[in-house]
């Protein structure tokens, strides 16, 4: 993940993602994430791994996405 920032050349990211890894491998960057809860985990479990915002589907992120960092 690292990696990819550096890349991009800015600190400015927010992960998305729908694991429990996915949130911790960015909060280890020192990035947000916004889960969506496609992977079969739990809004809590998402929550209590540190997600900032959950999102019940791709469709609805994408419908709300100016509530959110991305947007």
């Amino acid at each position: 993940m690292k990696a990819a920032i550096e890349k991009a050349g800015t600190d400015d990211a927010v992960m998305v993602g729908d694991t429990p890894w996915d949130v911790e491998a960015a909060r280890r960057a020192g990035i947000d994430t916004i889960a969506v809860l496609t992977g079969g985990f739990s809004a809590d479990e998402l929550r209590e791994a540190g997600a900032a915002q959950i999102f019940e589907s791709i469709d609805e992120l994408r419908k709300r996405i100016g509530e959110t960092a991305l947007g």
